[in-house]
Protein backbone atom coordinates (compact mmCIF):
# COMPACT_ATOMS: atom_id res chain seq x y z
CA UNK A 1 0.00 0.00 0.00
CA UNK A 2 1.06 3.80 -0.68
CA UNK A 3 1.79 6.01 2.23
CA UNK A 4 -0.99 8.15 0.42
CA UNK A 5 -3.11 4.99 1.61
CA UNK A 6 -2.00 4.71 5.28
CA UNK A 7 -2.16 8.73 5.71
CA UNK A 8 -5.90 8.75 4.59
CA UNK A 9 -7.01 5.43 6.68
CA UNK A 10 -5.16 7.37 9.90
CA UNK A 11 -7.35 10.56 9.10
CA UNK A 12 -10.15 7.93 8.93
CA UNK A 13 -9.76 6.46 11.46
CA UNK A 14 -9.48 9.71 13.99
CA UNK A 15 -13.00 10.95 12.40
CA UNK A 16 -14.33 7.80 14.05
CA UNK A 17 -12.78 8.06 17.46
CA UNK A 18 -14.17 11.77 17.15
CA UNK A 19 -17.66 10.88 16.74
CA UNK A 20 -17.11 8.66 19.28
CA UNK A 21 -16.16 11.57 21.35
CA UNK A 22 -19.19 13.90 20.27
CA UNK A 23 -21.73 10.99 21.42
CA UNK A 24 -20.95 11.42 24.76
CA UNK A 25 -22.18 15.39 24.21
CA UNK A 26 -25.18 14.48 22.47
CA UNK A 27 -27.50 13.70 25.60
CA UNK A 28 -30.79 14.76 23.63
CA UNK A 29 -32.76 16.15 20.44
CA UNK A 30 -31.27 18.94 20.69
CA UNK A 31 -27.76 19.08 21.37
CA UNK A 32 -27.98 15.89 18.17
CA UNK A 33 -29.84 18.23 16.21
CA UNK A 34 -28.04 21.86 17.12
CA UNK A 35 -25.68 21.21 19.35
CA UNK A 36 -27.37 22.42 21.91
CA UNK A 37 -27.74 25.97 20.36
CA UNK A 38 -23.94 26.39 21.93
CA UNK A 39 -21.70 26.61 18.62
CA UNK A 40 -19.32 29.49 19.11
CA UNK A 41 -18.02 31.88 16.09
CA UNK A 42 -14.92 29.56 15.16
CA UNK A 43 -16.87 26.02 15.24
CA UNK A 44 -19.79 27.51 14.15
CA UNK A 45 -18.16 29.39 10.82
CA UNK A 46 -16.33 25.97 10.78
CA UNK A 47 -19.40 23.69 10.42
CA UNK A 48 -21.35 26.56 8.10
CA UNK A 49 -17.90 26.71 5.73
CA UNK A 50 -18.07 22.42 5.17
CA UNK A 51 -21.44 22.41 3.48
CA UNK A 52 -19.51 25.04 0.73
CA UNK A 53 -16.35 23.26 0.63
CA UNK A 54 -16.74 20.00 -0.55
CA UNK A 55 -16.67 17.78 -3.58
CA UNK A 56 -18.11 20.99 -5.74
CA UNK A 57 -15.05 22.77 -4.56
CA UNK A 58 -12.47 20.84 -5.02
CA UNK A 59 -12.83 18.10 -7.09
CA UNK A 60 -16.11 19.07 -8.72
CA UNK A 61 -14.06 22.48 -9.22
CA UNK A 62 -11.28 21.28 -11.14
CA UNK A 63 -13.08 18.22 -13.16
CA UNK A 64 -14.82 21.58 -14.69
CA UNK A 65 -11.55 23.74 -14.93
CA UNK A 66 -9.90 20.58 -16.76
CA UNK A 67 -12.01 20.72 -19.18
CA UNK A 68 -13.22 24.37 -19.68
CA UNK A 69 -10.45 26.36 -17.91
CA UNK A 70 -11.06 28.82 -15.04
CA UNK A 71 -14.90 29.47 -15.61
CA UNK A 72 -15.96 27.09 -12.68
CA UNK A 73 -14.29 29.95 -10.21
CA UNK A 74 -17.21 31.33 -10.19
CA UNK A 75 -19.35 28.48 -8.26
CA UNK A 76 -17.14 29.68 -5.11
CA UNK A 77 -18.00 33.32 -5.74
CA UNK A 78 -21.66 33.36 -6.19
CA UNK A 79 -21.85 31.50 -2.87
CA UNK A 80 -19.47 33.72 -1.15
CA UNK A 81 -21.31 36.56 -2.37
CA UNK A 82 -24.64 34.61 -1.19
CA UNK A 83 -23.35 33.89 2.29
CA UNK A 84 -22.36 37.74 2.30
CA UNK A 85 -25.83 39.01 1.71
CA UNK A 86 -27.05 36.30 3.79
CA UNK A 87 -25.15 37.63 6.51
CA UNK A 88 -26.74 41.11 6.57
CA UNK A 89 -30.54 40.04 5.43
CA UNK A 90 -31.40 36.47 6.97
CA UNK A 91 -28.86 35.47 9.09
CA UNK A 92 -29.88 37.26 12.74
CA UNK A 93 -33.53 36.66 11.99
CA UNK A 94 -33.47 32.66 11.72
CA UNK A 95 -31.71 32.51 14.65
CA UNK A 96 -33.60 34.75 16.27
CA UNK A 97 -36.91 32.62 15.22
CA UNK A 98 -35.13 29.53 17.38
CA UNK A 99 -35.80 27.17 14.60
CA UNK A 100 -34.66 23.67 14.10
CA UNK A 101 -34.79 23.88 10.32
CA UNK A 102 -36.17 26.11 7.31
CA UNK A 103 -39.30 24.23 6.40
CA UNK A 104 -39.93 25.51 10.13
CA UNK A 105 -39.03 28.80 9.24
CA UNK A 106 -41.43 28.63 6.51
CA UNK A 107 -44.32 27.31 9.10
CA UNK A 108 -44.34 30.36 10.91
CA UNK A 109 -44.39 32.87 8.00
CA UNK A 110 -46.90 31.02 6.13
CA UNK A 111 -48.46 27.67 7.19
CA UNK A 112 -48.10 24.03 7.83
CA UNK A 113 -49.09 22.58 4.19
CA UNK A 114 -46.22 24.94 3.10
CA UNK A 115 -43.78 23.40 5.41
CA UNK A 116 -44.55 19.85 4.17
CA UNK A 117 -44.09 20.27 0.71
CA UNK A 118 -40.98 22.55 1.73
CA UNK A 119 -39.66 19.50 3.72
CA UNK A 120 -40.45 16.92 0.74
CA UNK A 121 -38.71 19.91 -1.62
CA UNK A 122 -35.89 19.63 0.17
CA UNK A 123 -34.81 16.30 0.89
CA UNK A 124 -35.28 15.65 -3.00
CA UNK A 125 -32.39 18.63 -3.55
CA UNK A 126 -30.38 17.28 -0.62
CA UNK A 127 -30.09 13.35 -1.32
CA UNK A 128 -28.93 14.61 -5.08
CA UNK A 129 -26.27 17.10 -3.04
CA UNK A 130 -25.70 14.08 -0.98
CA UNK A 131 -25.04 11.64 -3.32
CA UNK A 132 -22.77 13.64 -5.69
CA UNK A 133 -20.52 14.43 -2.80
CA UNK A 134 -20.11 10.77 -1.68
CA UNK A 135 -19.23 10.63 -5.66
CA UNK A 136 -16.20 12.84 -5.09
CA UNK A 137 -15.30 11.25 -2.15
CA UNK A 138 -15.47 7.69 -3.67
CA UNK A 139 -13.41 9.02 -6.84
CA UNK A 140 -10.51 10.20 -4.30
CA UNK A 141 -10.47 6.96 -2.28
CA UNK A 142 -10.13 4.86 -5.38
CA UNK A 143 -7.41 6.42 -6.82
CA UNK A 144 -5.64 6.53 -3.54
CA UNK A 145 -5.87 2.85 -3.00
CA UNK A 146 -6.08 1.83 -6.33
CA UNK A 147 -9.46 0.16 -6.20
CA UNK A 148 -12.55 0.47 -8.45
CA UNK A 149 -14.31 3.51 -7.77
CA UNK A 150 -17.68 1.73 -7.13
CA UNK A 151 -15.58 0.43 -3.36
CA UNK A 152 -14.46 3.92 -2.82
CA UNK A 153 -18.04 4.67 -2.81
CA UNK A 154 -18.91 2.05 -0.33
CA UNK A 155 -16.25 2.82 1.78
CA UNK A 156 -17.03 6.83 2.26
CA UNK A 157 -20.32 6.28 2.28
CA UNK A 158 -20.12 3.76 5.43
CA UNK A 159 -17.31 5.80 7.23
CA UNK A 160 -19.05 9.12 6.69
CA UNK A 161 -22.82 7.85 8.07
CA UNK A 162 -20.81 5.93 10.99
CA UNK A 163 -19.46 9.46 12.19
CA UNK A 164 -21.82 11.39 11.90
CA UNK A 165 -25.17 8.66 13.48
CA UNK A 166 -22.42 8.74 16.62
CA UNK A 167 -22.34 12.39 17.37
CA UNK A 168 -24.45 14.78 15.24
CA UNK A 169 -23.93 18.13 14.99
CA UNK A 170 -21.25 17.91 17.76
CA UNK A 171 -19.50 15.50 15.61
CA UNK A 172 -19.84 17.58 12.46
CA UNK A 173 -18.41 20.89 13.88
CA UNK A 174 -15.61 19.19 15.55
CA UNK A 175 -14.51 17.35 12.46
CA UNK A 176 -15.06 20.69 10.35
CA UNK A 177 -12.74 22.03 11.92
CA UNK A 178 -10.30 19.74 11.46
CA UNK A 179 -11.01 19.37 7.99
CA UNK A 180 -11.03 23.35 7.13
CA UNK A 181 -7.42 23.14 8.86
CA UNK A 182 -6.25 20.59 6.90
CA UNK A 183 -8.05 21.96 3.84
CA UNK A 184 -6.83 25.64 3.44
CA UNK A 185 -3.55 24.14 4.52
CA UNK A 186 -2.84 21.69 1.73
CA UNK A 187 -4.70 23.74 -1.24
CA UNK A 188 -2.35 26.24 -0.05
CA UNK A 189 0.92 23.80 -1.13
CA UNK A 190 -0.54 22.10 -4.03
CA UNK A 191 -1.06 25.59 -5.84
CA UNK A 192 2.31 27.02 -4.75
CA UNK A 193 3.99 23.77 -5.76
CA UNK A 194 2.16 23.70 -9.10
CA UNK A 195 2.74 27.29 -10.01
CA UNK A 196 6.80 26.88 -9.69
CA UNK A 197 6.77 23.43 -11.56
CA UNK A 198 4.54 24.94 -14.38
CA UNK A 199 6.54 27.89 -14.78
CA UNK A 200 4.03 30.29 -13.46
CA UNK A 201 0.54 31.35 -15.77
CA UNK A 202 3.01 31.83 -18.52
CA UNK A 203 4.47 28.55 -18.63
CA UNK A 204 0.77 27.18 -17.99
CA UNK A 205 -0.31 28.90 -20.97
CA UNK A 206 2.51 28.11 -23.54
CA UNK A 207 1.58 23.99 -22.28
CA UNK A 208 -2.13 24.93 -22.93
CA UNK A 209 -1.37 25.86 -25.95
CA UNK A 210 1.16 23.03 -27.00
CA UNK A 211 -1.54 20.39 -26.46
CA UNK A 212 -4.77 21.93 -26.90
CA UNK A 213 -4.58 24.90 -29.33
CA UNK A 214 -3.81 28.71 -29.08
CA UNK A 215 -7.80 29.07 -29.88
CA UNK A 216 -8.14 26.43 -26.61
CA UNK A 217 -5.69 27.65 -24.80
CA UNK A 218 -7.41 31.64 -24.66
CA UNK A 219 -10.90 30.33 -23.74
CA UNK A 220 -9.30 28.23 -20.72
CA UNK A 221 -7.82 31.40 -19.12
CA UNK A 222 -11.44 33.34 -19.89
CA UNK A 223 -13.48 33.40 -16.29
CA UNK A 224 -16.50 32.99 -19.66
CA UNK A 225 -15.24 30.46 -21.39
CA UNK A 226 -17.96 27.74 -20.22
CA UNK A 227 -20.04 30.41 -21.50
CA UNK A 228 -21.84 33.82 -19.88
CA UNK A 229 -25.05 32.10 -19.99
CA UNK A 230 -23.80 28.97 -17.78
CA UNK A 231 -22.05 31.56 -15.51
CA UNK A 232 -24.81 33.41 -14.64
CA UNK A 233 -26.87 30.44 -13.43
CA UNK A 234 -24.20 29.51 -11.45
CA UNK A 235 -24.28 33.13 -10.06
CA UNK A 236 -28.12 33.03 -9.23
CA UNK A 237 -28.26 29.60 -8.43
CA UNK A 238 -25.51 29.97 -5.69
CA UNK A 239 -26.79 32.86 -4.30
CA UNK A 240 -30.38 32.16 -4.30
CA UNK A 241 -29.79 28.74 -2.87
CA UNK A 242 -27.74 30.53 0.07
CA UNK A 243 -31.00 31.71 1.42
CA UNK A 244 -32.80 28.13 2.25
CA UNK A 245 -29.76 25.95 2.35
CA UNK A 246 -30.56 23.95 5.80
CA UNK A 247 -27.14 22.11 5.77
CA UNK A 248 -25.38 25.78 5.81
CA UNK A 249 -27.87 27.30 7.86
CA UNK A 250 -27.96 24.59 10.73
CA UNK A 251 -24.99 26.34 12.04
CA UNK A 252 -26.86 29.52 11.84
CA UNK A 253 -29.56 28.06 14.17
CA UNK A 254 -27.12 26.22 16.48
CA UNK A 255 -25.39 29.79 17.23
CA UNK A 256 -25.00 30.63 21.02
CA UNK A 257 -26.57 34.24 19.65
CA UNK A 258 -27.41 35.72 16.78
CA UNK A 259 -24.44 38.33 16.33
CA UNK A 260 -22.41 34.68 16.21
CA UNK A 261 -24.62 33.60 13.25
CA UNK A 262 -23.67 37.04 11.30
CA UNK A 263 -20.19 37.12 11.73
CA UNK A 264 -20.14 33.51 10.91
CA UNK A 265 -21.66 33.78 7.95
CA UNK A 266 -19.54 36.95 6.81
CA UNK A 267 -16.08 34.95 7.70
CA UNK A 268 -17.59 32.09 5.61
CA UNK A 269 -18.10 34.36 3.23
CA UNK A 270 -14.18 35.78 2.89
CA UNK A 271 -13.17 31.86 3.15
CA UNK A 272 -15.04 30.73 0.57
CA UNK A 273 -14.41 32.66 -2.52
CA UNK A 274 -10.33 32.03 -2.74
CA UNK A 275 -10.30 28.58 -3.09
CA UNK A 276 -12.23 29.18 -6.34
CA UNK A 277 -9.64 30.25 -7.81
CA UNK A 278 -7.46 27.85 -6.59
CA UNK A 279 -8.74 24.79 -7.61
CA UNK A 280 -9.65 26.40 -10.95
CA UNK A 281 -6.12 26.94 -11.52
CA UNK A 282 -4.59 23.29 -10.36
CA UNK A 283 -7.25 21.83 -12.74
CA UNK A 284 -5.77 23.66 -15.55
CA UNK A 285 -2.26 22.03 -14.74
CA UNK A 286 -3.38 19.04 -14.68
CA UNK A 287 -4.90 19.73 -17.77
CA UNK A 288 -1.65 21.08 -19.25
CA UNK A 289 -0.64 17.21 -19.84
CA UNK A 290 2.48 17.99 -18.16
CA UNK A 291 1.89 15.46 -15.26
CA UNK A 292 -0.24 12.99 -16.92
CA UNK A 293 -3.07 12.29 -18.63
CA UNK A 294 -6.27 11.12 -15.71
CA UNK A 295 -8.38 8.16 -16.22
CA UNK A 296 -11.38 10.58 -16.65
CA UNK A 297 -12.16 14.28 -15.50
CA UNK A 298 -13.32 13.51 -12.32
CA UNK A 299 -10.11 12.02 -11.35
CA UNK A 300 -8.00 14.94 -12.70
CA UNK A 301 -7.00 16.34 -8.86
CA UNK A 302 -6.43 12.38 -7.65
CA UNK A 303 -4.26 11.72 -10.59
CA UNK A 304 -2.33 14.74 -9.99
CA UNK A 305 -1.61 14.39 -5.71
CA UNK A 306 -0.99 10.68 -6.50
CA UNK A 307 1.91 11.70 -9.24
CA UNK A 308 5.69 11.48 -7.51
CA UNK A 309 6.94 13.76 -10.25
CA UNK A 310 3.98 16.62 -9.23
CA UNK A 311 4.34 16.51 -5.21
CA UNK A 312 6.47 14.20 -2.45
CA UNK A 313 4.47 11.55 -1.77
CA UNK A 314 3.49 12.38 2.27
CA UNK A 315 2.80 15.80 1.11
CA UNK A 316 0.48 14.15 -1.83
CA UNK A 317 -1.49 11.64 0.60
CA UNK A 318 -1.74 15.10 3.04
CA UNK A 319 -3.27 17.19 0.55
CA UNK A 320 -5.45 13.96 -0.61
CA UNK A 321 -6.39 13.56 3.43
CA UNK A 322 -7.23 17.56 3.13
CA UNK A 323 -9.14 17.43 -0.16
CA UNK A 324 -10.68 14.12 1.30
CA UNK A 325 -11.50 16.36 4.47
CA UNK A 326 -13.16 18.98 2.40
CA UNK A 327 -15.56 16.98 0.67
CA UNK A 328 -16.47 15.30 4.31
CA UNK A 329 -17.31 18.76 5.54
CA UNK A 330 -19.78 19.04 2.97
CA UNK A 331 -21.18 14.95 2.84
CA UNK A 332 -21.63 15.01 6.68
CA UNK A 333 -23.98 18.31 7.34
CA UNK A 334 -25.92 17.50 3.86
CA UNK A 335 -26.91 14.50 5.16
CA UNK A 336 -27.51 15.85 8.28
CA UNK A 337 -29.82 18.00 6.66
CA UNK A 338 -31.30 15.07 5.07
CA UNK A 339 -31.89 13.21 8.49
CA UNK A 340 -33.33 16.48 10.71
CA UNK A 341 -36.07 17.53 7.80
CA UNK A 342 -37.74 13.80 8.22
CA UNK A 343 -37.12 14.37 12.27
CA UNK A 344 -38.30 17.43 12.54
CA UNK A 345 -40.25 18.62 10.00
CA UNK A 346 -42.25 14.80 9.27
CA UNK A 347 -41.91 13.04 11.90
CA UNK A 348 -42.32 15.37 15.21
CA UNK A 349 -44.71 17.63 12.90
CA UNK A 350 -47.45 15.24 11.36
CA UNK A 351 -46.40 11.60 12.73
CA UNK A 352 -45.92 12.46 16.28
CA UNK A 353 -46.24 15.39 17.43
CA UNK A 354 -46.06 14.42 21.37
CA UNK A 355 -42.77 12.59 21.31
CA UNK A 356 -40.51 12.56 23.88
CA UNK A 357 -37.34 13.69 23.69
CA UNK A 358 -35.41 10.35 24.49
CA UNK A 359 -37.23 8.67 21.39
CA UNK A 360 -36.69 11.70 19.41
CA UNK A 361 -32.97 11.91 20.09
CA UNK A 362 -33.51 8.07 18.87
CA UNK A 363 -35.67 8.41 15.43
CA UNK A 364 -32.93 11.54 14.39
CA UNK A 365 -30.14 8.61 14.95
CA UNK A 366 -32.17 6.24 12.73
CA UNK A 367 -33.29 8.73 9.93
CA UNK A 368 -29.06 9.84 10.12
CA UNK A 369 -28.24 6.17 9.82
CA UNK A 370 -31.08 5.39 6.83
CA UNK A 371 -30.05 8.68 4.71
CA UNK A 372 -26.55 7.18 5.05
CA UNK A 373 -27.76 4.18 3.85
CA UNK A 374 -29.71 5.27 1.16
CA UNK A 375 -27.13 7.52 -0.68
CA UNK A 376 -24.68 5.11 -1.16
CA UNK A 377 -26.86 3.14 -4.32
CA UNK A 378 -27.33 6.64 -5.88
CA UNK A 379 -24.01 6.90 -5.42
CA UNK A 380 -23.11 4.13 -7.55
CA UNK A 381 -25.50 4.15 -10.50
CA UNK A 382 -26.25 8.01 -11.05
CA UNK A 383 -23.67 9.90 -13.25
CA UNK A 384 -22.81 13.48 -14.63
CA UNK A 385 -20.37 16.13 -13.84
CA UNK A 386 -20.72 17.04 -10.33
CA UNK A 387 -21.00 20.78 -10.36
CA UNK A 388 -24.11 20.18 -12.86
CA UNK A 389 -25.70 17.40 -11.39
CA UNK A 390 -25.59 20.06 -7.86
CA UNK A 391 -27.21 22.26 -9.12
CA UNK A 392 -30.37 20.31 -9.66
CA UNK A 393 -30.31 20.98 -5.63
CA UNK A 394 -29.52 25.05 -5.89
CA UNK A 395 -32.15 25.15 -8.39
CA UNK A 396 -34.41 23.32 -5.61
CA UNK A 397 -33.10 25.59 -2.72
CA UNK A 398 -33.25 28.80 -4.67
CA UNK A 399 -37.23 28.35 -5.34
CA UNK A 400 -37.26 27.90 -1.38
CA UNK A 401 -35.37 31.24 -1.06
CA UNK A 402 -38.24 32.94 -2.99
CA UNK A 403 -41.64 32.33 -0.78
CA UNK A 404 -38.71 32.75 2.25
CA UNK A 405 -37.69 36.19 0.99
CA UNK A 406 -41.43 37.23 0.00
CA UNK A 407 -43.00 35.97 2.68
CA UNK A 408 -40.26 37.85 5.02
CA UNK A 409 -39.50 41.00 3.35
CA UNK A 410 -43.05 42.17 1.19
CA UNK A 411 -45.24 41.18 3.57
CA UNK A 412 -48.26 42.52 1.16
CA UNK A 413 -48.23 39.91 -1.16
CA UNK A 414 -47.66 37.10 1.33
CA UNK A 415 -49.97 34.40 0.67
CA UNK A 416 -49.61 30.59 1.89
CA UNK A 417 -51.08 28.92 -0.84
CA UNK A 418 -49.23 30.83 -3.63
CA UNK A 419 -46.21 29.55 -1.66
CA UNK A 420 -47.03 25.80 -1.29
CA UNK A 421 -47.75 25.83 -5.15
CA UNK A 422 -44.49 27.86 -6.08
CA UNK A 423 -42.31 24.74 -3.80
CA UNK A 424 -44.18 22.33 -5.74
CA UNK A 425 -44.10 23.80 -9.07
CA UNK A 426 -40.39 25.18 -9.12
CA UNK A 427 -39.44 21.48 -8.09
CA UNK A 428 -40.96 19.86 -10.78
CA UNK A 429 -40.10 22.26 -13.40
CA UNK A 430 -35.95 21.97 -12.30
CA UNK A 431 -35.94 18.30 -12.37
CA UNK A 432 -38.23 18.41 -16.10
CA UNK A 433 -35.46 20.56 -17.35
CA UNK A 434 -33.01 18.10 -15.99
CA UNK A 435 -34.41 15.03 -17.06
CA UNK A 436 -35.09 16.38 -20.55
CA UNK A 437 -32.12 18.53 -21.21
CA UNK A 438 -32.09 17.52 -24.23
CA UNK A 439 -34.95 18.98 -25.54
CA UNK A 440 -35.39 21.70 -23.32
CA UNK A 441 -32.43 24.20 -23.97
CA UNK A 442 -32.84 26.20 -21.09
CA UNK A 443 -31.17 25.77 -17.89
CA UNK A 444 -32.23 24.17 -14.79
CA UNK A 445 -32.04 27.60 -12.32
CA UNK A 446 -33.67 29.64 -14.21
CA UNK A 447 -36.41 27.04 -15.14
CA UNK A 448 -37.45 26.83 -11.27
CA UNK A 449 -37.03 30.06 -10.41
CA UNK A 450 -38.58 31.93 -13.24
CA UNK A 451 -41.50 29.38 -12.80
CA UNK A 452 -41.46 29.97 -9.40
CA UNK A 453 -41.65 33.68 -9.51
CA UNK A 454 -44.31 33.57 -12.20
CA UNK A 455 -46.53 31.09 -10.10
CA UNK A 456 -46.04 32.78 -6.69
CA UNK A 457 -46.67 36.47 -8.45
CA UNK A 458 -49.72 35.11 -10.60
CA UNK A 459 -51.27 33.32 -7.64
CA UNK A 460 -51.49 36.59 -5.45
CA UNK A 461 -52.88 38.51 -8.47
CA UNK A 462 -55.58 36.15 -9.28
CA UNK A 463 -56.42 35.99 -5.23
CA UNK A 464 -56.74 39.32 -5.05
CA UNK A 465 -58.74 39.92 -8.54
CA UNK A 466 -61.11 37.38 -6.92
CA UNK A 467 -61.07 39.18 -3.38
CA UNK A 468 -62.04 42.91 -5.38
CA UNK A 469 -64.63 41.21 -6.95
CA UNK A 470 -65.95 39.62 -3.86
CA UNK A 471 -66.13 42.75 -2.14
CA UNK A 472 -67.59 44.65 -4.85
CA UNK A 473 -70.29 42.02 -5.33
Amino acid sequence: MSIQFYILAAYFILLILVGLYAKTKSKSSTDFILAGRNLGLLLCTATMLGEWLGAMSTIGTTERAYAVGFSPLWYNFATGTGMFIFAFTLASIYRKKKVHTVAEMIESVYNKTTRLYSAFAFIIAYIILAYVQVQGAGSLIASTMNIPICWGIIIAGIVITIYITLGGLWSISITNLMHTILLYTMIIVVFITGYIKIGGYNGLFQLLTATKGAAVAKSYFSPFGIGFSQVFSWLIGGIMGVFASQASIQPVFAAKDWQTARKSSIFTALLIIPIGFLMSTIGMIAASGKFGAPPTAKQALPNLLMNSNFIHPILGGLAIAGILAAILSTIAPVMFAVSTIISKDIYQRFINPNVEDKKLLRMSQMFTLITGIAVIPLALTMKGFILDTAYISYAIRGVAAIIVLFGIYISSIRNARAATYTIIGGTIMALISTIFKSYIHIDKVYMALISGVSIYLIYVFISKLKANKKEAG
